[in-house]
């Protein structure tokens, strides 16, 4: 039987290491809030190939006392907390005193740093758990750590580690982060002797926003800004232009510290209400402050998840700040609109595909003929009038107390259709939304954008096998992040095989050389980010996934809307297309096309049946 022993105090440390020392960032992370705790106002973080081979951390903080450089190095050492009560209102990030010791037992570490009150620094380096040398040295005010060879001692966790560029995308969006938490405070992150982020350190938190996404975001902004004397919250909401198909450019900070919380990611959601499709995620970045005894930061070594004392009263804020800072943003395309009062050749609401029309109905006229729209609620009577001298069938609006039918030339399905071999019959339009059918003794509510939507991409999809490549006259500059540089880098084959084709500039510049297209349309340098956003995110995919999510974007995009009128003709069309090619019953975004009510159901809500 094994006797039970005490590990060593260098095993106990690998050991305790593979929580705090996940990986290159997470050392950049320790570090960085060290540095920050230190009040330090200039940070500057160094790293080569992805930080496992060099990671240095300067800043120009209150520094390490000479007396206190051994124990620093010493597992729960720490000048944050001296009880534990002193958890209850912590105000630092760092707080455990295991990140150094942790770090020092997979790596090589070298310490210079001063305090105001000393002549000279301290050089301090230890290995693998062991001081190899202690001596004063010359050095500025702050503190320096070196990290060389990160996992040297422990083989197995270093052929875990990602690529380099993967690992140096996860040290550059961890700095991003923080550049965001602390807008005070001036980083410089540099990758092999170049630079990747230099923020400005002058509080505003629209210049780091700037440093880290550019300009192009900040009209897309809306401010946020909550107090009720609880809870504070203030930062930005991004309209709909900047949703993005994942939650990567959602940032919450707690009392200055970077977290992850699906409460608050959700209570986000909430606050675009219907604002945002299916799949699609607001853009945000909030800093939360709340009194220290109102959460616990104890959770796990990482400090990345919390817990709410009143979890809910904090999302409930959440969603209330962000609605009401998005009630002034207006809906995506909103502005285009009200740019464009005349249209002389609009095109028609369905594309003049020979599936989507009723070759028996020349007459019908074209949709966009119809009158505009009008706000004002009208009755519409949803009777079928006889009408033998009509000349052509009238558009469907709600303008007038009309109903459709049938023009006097087409044949009799005009009036009796059949839909998989059972006769129904097209009764009128509610709302300009939803079409009404009667077949049998079943009543069905059919959504216009969501059937049309549904055989569009079912169009292009069989349509567009290959890709149309359209080369650029010029090379377009695209800013991309490092993240996204290395996702580029790693799907390079998809993204060619979908039809970019692009060189790589200087200073993280993409130059796009040719786009693909769909549906006549080029593929926008928007769609190229929010597809190596999703790559980012769930990992390498094949270009027929990349060319069904734009497609899916066309189709919803060219599909007949709410609020726009049809004719019979063209309802009758699309409700045969869908009987005879089985066409599925939801739209590409998993919405249902249609919701069937049979008479039994309707006679027991008017309390007919029991």
């Amino acid at each position: 039987m094994a006797r039970i022993r005490v590990l060593a105090p260098h095993v106990a440390n690998q050991i305790a290491a593979g929580e705090v020392v996940e990986r290159p960032a997470s050392v950049v992370k320790e570090l960085v809030e060290n540095a920050l705790d230190a009040g330090a106002q200039h940070i500057t973080i160094e790293i080569e190939n992805g930080g496992t081979d060099l990671i240095r951390v300067s800043d120009d903080g209150q520094g390490i006392p000479q007396e206190d450089c051994r124990t620093a190095f010493l597992r729960h050492a720490t000048s944050k907390i001296a009880a534990a009560d002193d958890l209850t209102h912590i105000t630092t990030l760092g707080f455990r005193g295991e990140a150094l010791a942790s770090i020092a037992s997979v790596s090589e570490v070298t310490l210079r740093t001063r305090t105001a009150g000393e002549e000279q620094g301290t050089l301090l380096r230890v290995a693998h758990g062991e001081v190899l040398e202690e001596t004063p040295c010359a050095c500025v005010q702050g503190t320096t750590l070196e990290v060389r060879g990160l996992f040297a001692n422990v083989p197995a966790r270093l052929k875990f580690l990602k690529s380099i560029r993967t690992e140096t995308g996860y040290v550059s969006d961890y700095v991003s982060r923080m550049i965001m938490a602390v807008p005070s405070v001036s980083f410089h992150l540099l990758n092999n002797g170049r630079t990747v982020y230099q923020s400005y350190g002058d509080g505003q938190l629209k210049n780091a926003l700037l440093c880290v996404y550019g300009a192009s975001v900040l009209p897309n902004l809306r401010e946020v800004a909550f107090d009720d004397g609880y809870l504070s919250i203030a930062g930005f909401a991004g309209t709909e232009a900047l949703a993005r198909p994942n939650r990567l450019q959602q940032s919450f900070f707690l009392n200055g510290r970077y977290i992850r919380s699906y409460a608050l990611s959700a209570a986000l959601q909430r606050a675009y209400d219907t604002r945002l499709m299916t799949g699609r995620f607001p853009f945000a970045v909030l800093a939360l402050r709340i009194a220290g005894g109102e959460v616990d930061v104890n959770v796990h070594p990482t400090k990345l998840e919390v817990r709410f004392v009143d979890e809910q009263r904090v999302a409930r804020s959440v969603t209330a700040a962000c609605h009401r800072a998005l009630l002034d943003a207006p809906a995506a395309g909103a502005a285009e609109a009200e740019e464009e009062p005349e249209r002389p050749a609009p095109r028609p609401v369905l594309p003049p595909l020979p599936e989507l029309r009723a070759p028996q109905a020349p007459a019908a006229r074209p949709i966009r003929e119809a009158a505009p729209y009008s706000p004002a609620p009208r009755s519409f009577s949803f009777r079928l009038p006889q009408q033998p001298d009509a000349p052509q069938a009238r558009p469907m609006q709600a303008q007038e107390p009309q109903t459709v039918s049938a023009p006097p030339d087409a044949p009799p399905r005009a009036e009796q259709l059949r839909l998989a071999d059972a006769p129904y019959r097209v009764i009128g339009v509610a709302f300009l939304a939803y079409w009404i059918v009667q077949q049998g003794e079943a009543l069905f509510l059919i959504d216009q954008h969501a059937a049309h939507e549904r055989r569009l991409y079912e169009q292009l999809m069989r349509r567009t096998v290959q890709p149309v490549a359209q080369p650029l006259l010029s090379p377009l500059p695209v800013v991309m992040s490092p993240l996204e540089l290395q996702t580029l880098e790693q799907n390079r084959e998809a993204l060619e095989t979908l039809g970019f084709s692009f060189d790589f500039g200087a200073d993280g510049v993409l130059l796009l050389t040719g786009v693909p297209q769909v549906l006549g349309e080029p593929l926008t340098e928007r769609f190229l980010h929010d597809a190596l956003e999703q790559l980012a995110a769930c990992g390498r995919t094949s270009a027929a996934e990349l060319r069904r999510e734009r497609i899916i974007q066309s189709a919803c995009k060219h599909a007949i809307k709410a609020g726009e009128p049809v004719t019979e003709a063209e309802i009758s069309a699309l409700l045969d297309d869908y009987a005879r090619e089985g066409i599925p019953l939801t739209c590409p975004h998993g919405r249902p096309v249609m919701i069937r009510l049979t008479k039994r159901e309707i006679e027991k809500l008017f309390k007919r049946v029991l």
